[in-house]
């Protein structure tokens, strides 16, 4: 019997982790259920690519993800190592917006590639983001004269300094780019129509599959398209009130097995351990 349902994909915090930053059991039992049908997992994630290697390396996940990082900017097939997809921005709209960040007084970081570039190495968001995602710390001078085109941008602060920043950006650049909250820390810029429902798209089109055979799991800002994107969008019970607005049903937490509850219901999942 073929499944319904060929590519799920997931959120990570908040959603395939639990608070304890693990699987619930029966989310293992899911995977496992879900290789076995033949279906794809996607891990979607504002991380950079090689976070998410290493998440997954650290979780035990795997080889065979779809790995969607940077929001959606970049799509690797970790089976077979193949980039799917890249949208990278623009280089004087990403130097805009960085300009006027620093106008906020808003710390940037960007990703790039295995690099983290960032104006000041020592402080403690960048080394907690470089940590967390394999990357290497590099200085750069003025981020604002930056020479590479980037895939995504960072801004770092409480939301009493980066909702005015989002409100300015909106305003004048809202049309050149995708902008979303993946943390109440973390206000994330990518280029316009890129997000992780894009990702989706990318990989459906480029493995013939429908949209109407994907599910996908969220629970914050920046999982919002990739709900109104998948056949069966799912948010977890501890989402954003948006991100429950644009799914097509709403689980229970990230702590309270949300996700095999589920999966439970297209997939031979054992449920048993799962309290009713």
């Amino acid at each position: 019997m073929s499944p319904d349902y060929q590519l799920v994909a997931f959120d990570m915090d908040g959603t395939l982790l639990n608070s304890a930053r693990d699987l619930e059991q029966g989310t293992r039992r899911a995977f496992e259920a879900m290789r076995a049908a033949g279906t794809r997992i996607m891990l979607a994630s504002g991380r950079p690519i090689p976070g998410l290697k290493l998440l997954a390396s650290e979780l035990t996940l795997g080889q065979d993800l779809v790995l969607a990082g940077m929001n959606g900017s970049i799509v690797v097939d970790q089976a077979t190592n193949r980039e799917i997809a890249r949208h990278p921005m623009a280089l004087d709209v990403t130097r805009a917006l960085i300009a006027t960040a620093k106008k906020h007084h808003v710390m940037v970081m960007i990703p790039h590639d295995d690099q983290l570039l960032v104006e000041d190495s020592a402080d403690t968001h960048a080394q907690h983001e470089a940590a967390g995602n394999d990357l290497t710390i590099r200085d750069v001078a003025d981020l604002s004269e930056l020479a590479v085109e980037p895939t995504k941008v960072l801004f770092v602060g409480e939301r009493d300094v980066t909702d005015p920043l989002l409100d300015e950006l909106t305003r004048d650049y809202g049309e050149q780019v995708e902008l979303a909250y993946s943390s109440p820390l973390y206000l994330e810029a990518t280029a316009a129509g890129v997000n992780k429902g894009s990702a989706i798209t990318d990989y459906c089109q480029a493995q013939d599959i429908p949209l109407s055979r994907v599910m996908a799991f969220g629970d914050n800002g920046n999982d919002i398209e990739m709900l109104r994107t998948a056949g069966l969008g799912v948010a977890m019970g501890n989402g954003i009130p948006e991100a429950k607005a644009a799914a097509d049903l709403v689980t229970t937490s990230n702590n309270d097995e949300g996700i095999a509850r589920v999966l439970s219901r297209y997939f031979d999942v054992d449920t048993s351990e799962i309290p009713a």
